[in-house]
């Protein structure tokens, strides 16, 4: 066999794994928003930055095994890998991977619930009695602040009586 037939299977077979690698790795995108919900602002960004990096690192492939020339096999190449992937293996992994992740997820939480049940207890006595405290304060505060209001209003009123023979108040 020629080397030249050599070196063109070889960089089918690069394009082939780059094309497996790039649905490997939005496949953990996947998982990632399987497990955390995102919004459509959230997942159109992540997309799009996903999207550039596949590029970048197509490019880098393309550029590091043929020059950076792009042929229409290696693009054919690409996609052929991502669609064998893809169907053979990514949709069960995106399955069980995230329904893995998501019950170790509810484990790890339910396990900080019981540890942390003293902390909140505390948390809750000591908010009580802040608040029990906050309305005594405030129910202090609005007696004086009453106490003071009427003392201001019996002054002027007394202000007023007293007025000079031009109509003018008395200081």
């Amino acid at each position: 066999m020629s080397g030249q037939i050599v070196s063109e299977g070889q960089f089918l077979f690069y394009c082939f794994l780059s094309g497996i690698c790039i649905t490997v790795a939005y496949d953990c995108l996947r998982i990632f928003r399987r497990v955390k919900r995102h919004g459509t602002v959230w997942v159109a960004l992540e997309d799009l930055i996903f999207w550039f990096c596949a590029a970048i690192f197509l490019f880098y492939v393309l550029y590091e095994t043929n020059n950076g020339v792009i042929r229409w096999f290696s693009i054919a190449g690409a996609a052929v890998g991502m669609l064998i992937y893809k169907y053979v293996i990514g949709e069960h992994l995106v399955e069980i991977m995230s329904t893995i992740i998501k019950r170790i997820q509810d484990v790890v939480s339910k396990i900080l619930k019981i540890l942390f049940r003293p902390v909140k207890r505390l948390f809750n006595r000591v908010s009580g009695k802040l608040k029990k405290e906050k309305r005594k304060l405030k129910k202090q505060f609005k007696k004086k602040l009453t106490g003071n209001i009427k003392k201001v209003k019996i002054t002027l009123c007394k202000r007023k009586k007293q007025k000079d023979k031009r109509g003018n108040y008395e200081p």
